[in-house]
């Protein structure tokens, strides 16, 4: 059995072997900046020293607040060099739930790039995230084990929505995460002149594969930018231009690729290794994937943050001609899945029932007490599991369906939400009385929204604005309608399915829009509402207080490129979010573009 301390050793171990092998070789790169083997080993040996200096050790956790490109690379490893854990975080999330995760974990350091450290009230020690030209470098991992057993040893600890209102804090171990790195490596190892991106949030359960599966194999690492993750047409330029192999990404990023992609001519370039997860991967985008890149592999992998990332995985060029739902295949990693019923008995294959998990992948538990022994619970035998809330059943050939949930939890562009903690927010919003949410539909994309009850003067963007405040980026409704009150069924709680209906009703009551002064402001106020659901009722309307973020941001730039020629990035839409705003940056871009015609 790999033990805590023999985990924590390897990663180091390995990274060393790496430097050993290849010094000069290019480790990772983002834009124009690049670092050798040896420069990172130099970089983050000398950040794990001043973490060493403020005391970090074996069982110390770190704050690690990095945007994507090098630093999140280099911050890892100096916490890894230290032999310690770390809180991954993203300067995209609300500063105030930033700080509530700060106050629960209660971080023995912050290791922050310079303008990111959002914690003027904790009492701990700083480290800078930036380029450091001279002192000690620590080149061993630090002797010791954690406080407890070796079993508590935490790598990273990741948030997810919470029921209960509050985000909740999922302690994953080091062995966990060597555990699933071990399985990548084994089963798609990788072969010569492999490229691997680095896209994801430092803050996600997935992440340290991106940030370390190349990277402790002697892969190069390409680190993108926030835009270039988020723009299709960014997104493919990048993989063509770094001739990238590697992607582990979300259906929605898949699909969104594939439409840029089927817009261009075809190259020579295709990826080797493909992986869809955090959400349902759907039949059509399997089909055009396969279609697009036939020489490449596409997985659906399946997990959630309690078991560390991915515990199941489908090779997706074995799916079925009439297959309806795309499986997400056989447990990896040592991970066993079984299907019970609600008196916790395992069912047979082709039963319905709820998905339960164990072995190696299990997280920890959760960072507050009390909330483990919900869903972390040991079976008459004394096996410990994690209860998913997923549905789902065994298919004849071995392969795992999913089918739904157990409870109200829904996926949103790749993350799990739970809707009570979204109702709960809305509750603390001044003069709101009650609330519910639901996830509705636009355009085959699922979609948030919410009603609410309220006493007093106030709108729906105020709501939302307050929600902006404290809630991620894919948590906030789409909209957020005033009701007289909210449906309850008979056993009491809220009815959703008819709180769903009620909204329908009380957008098209409330629908109003008002006349464009030009055929330029009918095309962009079409094009919103073909987007959003609703036409801008004034010039003064913001696209992301109506139920806008930066996915359809970026759709928007597009549509608007299609109708008008003339390309609109993210930045200018951020920057100018209103319909006089809009329609300002579109007569630009034309105007320019006239000019440079002329």
């Amino acid at each position: 059995m790999l033990t805590e301390k023999t985990a924590r050793s390897t990663f180091v171990e390995l990274f060393d072997a790496q430097v050993a092998l290849r010094p000069d070789a290019v480790a990772v790169k983002s834009g124009e900046q690049q670092l050798t083997y040896r420069e990172l080993d130099l970089w983050s040996g000398r950040i794990a020293a001043q973490l060493a200096g403020r005391g970090i050790k074996p069982g110390s956790l770190v704050a690690l607040a990095a945007d994507r490109g090098l630093g999140p690379v280099v911050g890892v490893l100096a916490v890894l060099k230290a032999g310690a854990g770390y809180l991954g975080l993203d300067p995209a999330t609300p500063t105030r739930r930033q700080r509530r995760m700060i106050e629960e974990t209660a971080p023995d350091c912050v290791l922050a790039e310079p303008g990111l450290d959002q914690f003027p009230t904790l009492d701990a020690p700083r480290v800078r995230l930036a380029p450091v030209a001279e002192g000690p470098a620590l080149t061993e991992v630090l002797a010791g084990s954690a406080d407890g057993t070796d079993e508590e040893q935490v790598f990273h600890i990741v948030y997810t929505s919470g029921s209960t209102g509050e985000p909740k804090g999922v302690k994953i171990s080091y062995r966990a995460v060597l555990n699933r790195l071990q399985w990548m490596w084994s089963a798609y190892p990788f072969p010569a002149n492999s490229v691997l991106a680095v896209q994801k949030s430092i803050s996600l359960v997935a992440s340290p594969w991106e940030l370390l599966g190349g990277l402790l194999q002697g892969v190069p690492s390409v680190a993108l930018d926030r835009e270039q993750v988020l723009d299709p047409a960014l997104f493919a330029d990048a993989i063509e231009r770094e001739r990238i192999t590697h992607l582990f990404l979300t259906p929605h990023l898949i699909s969104g690729l594939l439409d840029e992609t089927e817009r261009r001519p075809a190259t020579g370039h295709q990826p080797v290794l493909v992986t869809s997860g955090a959400d349902a991967l759907p039949v059509e985008t399997v089909r055009r994937f396969h279609r697009r890149y036939p020489e490449s592999t596409l997985l659906n992998l399946y997990g959630m943050t309690e078991t560390s990332s991915n515990i199941a995985s489908f090779d997706t060029s074995g799916l079925a001609e009439d297959a309806e739902r795309v499986p997400v295949g056989v447990p990896v990693a040592g991970a066993r899945i079984t299907v019970r019923d609600r008196y916790e008995r395992e069912l047979p294959p082709g039963a319905a029932g709820e998905l339960w998990v164990s072995g190696p992948p299990l997280a920890l538990g959760y960072v507050r007490a009390g909330l483990s022994e919900d869903r972390f619970v040991r079976a008459a035998d004394g096996t410990l599991h994690y209860r998913t809330g997923d549905r789902g059943r065994v298919l004849p050939g071995g392969q795992l369906e999913i089918s739904g949930r157990s409870d109200n939890q829904v996926k949103i562009r790749g993350y799990r939400v739970e809707l009570e903690e979204i109702e709960a927010t809305l509750h603390k919003a001044p003069f709101v009385t009650g609330a519910g949410v639901f996830l509705g539909e636009l355009q085959g994309a699922p979609q948030l929204q919410a009603c609410v009850t309220i006493e007093g003067d106030a709108d729906p963007a105020s709501i939302r604005a307050f929600l902006r405040d404290r809630l991620p980026d894919y948590m906030l409704p789409a909209s957020v309608l005033v009701v007289p009150e909210l449906p309850v069924a008979g056993n009491g709680k809220l009815d959703r399915s008819a709180l769903a209906e009620l909204a329908g009703r009380s957008q098209q009551s409330e629908s109003r829009e008002f006349a464009p002064a030009d055929e330029l402001e009918a095309t962009v106020a079409a094009i919103w509402k073909e987007l959003l659901g609703t036409a801008p009722t004034d010039r003064a309307s913001n696209f992301f207080d109506c139920g806008g973020h930066s996915l359809l941001a970026l759709r928007l730039g597009n549509r608007l490129a299609q109708a008008f020629g003339q390309r609109v990035t993210l930045r200018q839409i951020l920057a100018a979010p209103t319909f006089a705003g809009l329609t300002g940056l579109v007569r630009s871009a034309a105007a320019t573009g006239a000019g440079d015609a002329g």
